[in-house]
């Protein structure tokens, strides 16, 4: 896959294209079933797509919470072997380019086809109509995918990821969930209980409920087993900020500084204050029991 990333003005493409556009944040199986109408033997097959999301710049929000990051969603549309993925610059220059300039960059793109949604809005104010396109371009249009008469959409995943509901989210996303972060330093404190933990910055991330889940874990390519917990860590080190933490079973290594990929694969427990370290202790120890009997399964 050849990757463009840049401004519009930096784009150089003289093969005719069969393109979808979009955002893209979790490559559902919506957004797949567009990129698998992309295959004509008249042109490569290519994908437009944003970086940073739209919503951070048009929200001016510090914080968007997505499903993949964008190396995660470059990998995963490599996976599905489009021929060219044009990664735009998005700030507010981008968001004021007129519906007429959109499609003036297309054509200096090459395009000849478009593979789009029913909605599909383009353009400053998404001025821009699938039949503003129709007269510049051959447009393929894609019905919805409905998962029990909702819409599969990124909004629709991360409500299911919020609410805990991961095996349905799984199923819309055609894969296990999974996050990526930077080990960064904590306070230690499960060192000195004995089980030392991995902190994550993972804070870009859509996350489910607090708690405790039964995870995968992908450290240096090597795949592992952990229990990962999200909260406050109310029982000893509290934490006004919400923490995600991974203790990696049979593993015992200096990782600060390396990315991490976390599969979350079962919910185990919400989190909860206990009465003391031991009482504390013992639930761990119960957690890591039932996380080494769900991997032998």
């Amino acid at each position: 896959m050849i990757l463009h990333k840049g401004r519009f003005e930096s784009f150089v493409n003289r093969k005719p294209l069969t393109m979808t556009i979009g955002n893209f944040d979790g490559l559902h199986i919506g957004h797949r079933a567009l990129i698998n109408k992309l295959k004509y033997e008249d042109s490569d097959s290519a994908v437009l797509t944003f970086y940073p999301h739209p919503m951070k710049v048009l929200r001016e929000m510090s914080q968007h919470q997505v499903v993949t990051s964008i190396e995660q969603k470059i990998e995963l549309i490599e996976q599905c072997g489009v021929n060219h993925l044009f990664l735009a610059d998005f700030d507010r220059k981008t968001a004021s380019i007129t519906k007429e300039e959109f499609i003036g960059i297309l054509k200096s793109l090459n395009v000849i086809r478009l593979v789009l949604g029913v909605d599909f809005r383009f353009g400053q104010h998404a001025k821009g109509h699938i039949q503003d396109l129709m007269d510049e371009f051959e447009v393929v249009i894609v019905n919805d995918i409905k998962h029990l008469e909702t819409r599969v959409s990124t909004t629709y995943i991360k409500d299911l990821i919020y609410s805990g509901e991961l095996d349905k989210a799984e199923r819309l996303l055609g894969r296990t969930y999974s996050i990526r972060g930077e080990v960064i330093h904590g306070d230690k404190v499960g060192r000195t209980l004995g089980m030392p933990t991995a902190n994550l910055d993972v804070d870009s991330y859509v996350l489910p409920p607090n708690g405790v889940y039964f995870v995968g874990v992908i450290v240096k390519g090597q795949t592992y087993t952990g229990a990962l917990n999200i909260g406050y860590n109310p029982t000893i080190n509290y934490s006004v900020k919400k923490r995600v933490e991974v203790y990696i079973l049979d593993f015992d290594q200096t990782i600060y500084g390396e990315t991490v990929e976390i599969f979350f694969k079962k919910y185990l427990r919400a989190e909860k204050q206990y009465k003391s370290k031991d009482e504390l202790m013992t639930q761990l120890r119960k957690d890591i029991e039932d996380v080494k009997i769900l991997s032998s399964i």
